[in-house]
């Protein structure tokens, strides 16, 4: 049955919103914190597991099977590899581009059905996935071809889409078997150690920073990585994804917004205008869906 816009509860509205508000601040928290990238993945899924866990135990902590629990864990790799590209692109360019870069995993999730699952897709997918890429080549074409540097760093936010469509791919093959605060809980256990491991592995400073970078760690996990997929998840409830998917678009414009005021960060003519195009190019992508 189709839910109509009446029976929705404003809440449920109030929440979304609330939801892509706290994700807003993903990128900007990296870039206050004074400390390695990968560290500040750390530590947002440290503090994200603190804040968890009361509600977890409140509702009840539940075993998974051994092959739920597998890809649970294959889940936990990939959304660290997300995490650590996307944390590295933004301290090599502007928190907005590479939140908008980063923002294409719904586009290379439809090439995945295709590869994985055999999935026909509609002719609206391919031309959402032209236009994205022509949005992606005015964003990120010209430091590419003339800043080796910045173009890395927006590769690298590229990638981190990747990684995140195979998340979602995975998520969306197990969330029928485990409550979302579950999933939740084990997916940020298998962060933490694949993300202490990383940390470990290249000797990285862990504990000796500054009340700003600290503060930036807890804002990352309780705000946007808690507050925010909760809220989120919770419209998700009520709402139906093809009203909740175009709206966390408003994710990269308030980044951009934040990131100007804080962080000083002005975006080119031809970003803006590749932004806008991406953007355009991810509505369509979601749009039969």
């Amino acid at each position: 049955m189709k839910t109509q816009d009446s029976d929705i509860p404003l809440k449920a509205y109030l929440y979304l919103l609330l939801g892509v508000f706290c994700i807003a601040w993903s990128a900007i928290f990296v870039k206050m914190a004074d400390a390695p990238a990968l560290t500040s993945g750390f530590y947002r899924y440290f503090f994200c597991f603190i804040g968890l866990l009361p509600i977890w135990l409140y509702k009840g902590i539940k075993i998974p099977g051994a092959n739920t629990a597998i890809l649970i864990t294959i889940a936990g790799l990939l959304f660290v590899a997300d995490m650590s590209l996307w944390n590295l692109s933004i301290l090599r360019t502007s928190a907005s581009v590479s939140t908008l870069l980063a923002n294409n995993a719904s586009v290379f999730v439809g090439l995945g059905t295709l590869l994985f699952f055999k999935q026909k897709l509609p002719k609206i997918y391919w031309l959402g996935l032209a236009v994205a890429m022509v949005g992606i080549f005015l964003v990120a074409g010209k430091d590419i071809l003339q800043n080796p540097s910045v173009g890395l760093g927006h590769f690298m936010a590229i990638g981190a889409a990747v990684f995140y469509a195979g998340y979602m791919l995975i998520t969306q093959r197990i969330r029928g078997k485990v409550d979302t605060v579950n999933f939740m809980a084990w997916s940020l256990i298998a962060c933490l150690i694949f993300s202490f491991l990383t940390c470990w592995q290249q000797d990285l400073e862990m504990t000796h920073f500054n009340q700003t970078t600290w503060i930036a760690f807890v804002g990352s996990g309780l705000i946007c990585h808690l507050a925010g997929w909760l809220s989120i998840n919770y419209a998700l409830g009520f709402i139906p994804a093809a009203i909740v998917s175009p709206t966390l678009l408003i994710q990269p414009v308030l980044t951009s917004i934040i990131s100007f005021f804080l962080l000083g960060e002005i975006l080119r003519t031809e970003q803006i205008i590749g932004g806008l195009i991406v953007l355009c190019g991810i509505y369509l992508v979601n749009k039969k869906s």
